[in-house]
């Protein structure tokens, strides 16, 4: 099977598995990911086929300033006891990248088939059945400026910066 085919299988049974409140998103597949989110992008719930580690991630992504997304993290780490004992000790709470964290599970990276896609909408599903119903209630302690900030654009080459204003200066 394809990848394409794969994430619309996974993203059809998905919608179909979930409660009828909770049918309201937006989605996106994009090569090797779905990404389903409610309110911003940036708190969206990803599916992530990473054959370098032969793993499928499934979680809930905060991918907004780093202040954002750690409020995010501290006001989901209360409940993940909760979170675990519905969705199993494999649930994890992290941080992903310098501004991003998560929480997420794995399934093995099998060649994938209809019923690989079924296991992943599956636990898609039970994902957001279980944290949807967090993230509304907690969407309140989170300040709207930081959904609003972004992050401060980074140039590169701060060496070549410097040697370019040195030389600059030695030129005047």
């Amino acid at each position: 099977m394809r990848v394409a085919e794969f994430m619309s299988l996974v993203q059809e049974r998905t919608l179909a598995l979930l409660p009828e409140e909770l049918r309201g998103w937006t989605a996106r597949i994009r090569s090797v990911w779905l990404q389903i989110h409610y309110h911003t992008p940036k708190v969206h719930y990803e599916v992530w086929l990473t054959r370098k580690t032969g793993r499928i991630e499934i979680g809930l992504h905060f991918e907004g300033v780093r202040d954002f997304s750690y409020r995010w993290a501290e006001l989901i780490a209360p409940y993940m006891p909760e979170i675990q004992a519905r969705l199993g000790p494999h649930v994890e709470l992290e941080e992903w990248t310098a501004s991003w964290t998560r929480v997420h599970q794995t399934l093995r990276y099998d060649p994938l088939t209809e019923p690989l896609a079924e296991e992943a909408a599956c636990r898609l599903a039970e994902t957001i059945t279980v944290l949807q119903p967090i993230v509304e209630h907690e969407q309140q302690n989170v300040p709207p400026e930081l959904e609003t900030m972004r992050e401060p654009v980074r140039t590169g080459g701060g060496r070549f910066r410097k040697r370019r204003a040195a030389h600059r200066s030695s030129v005047m």
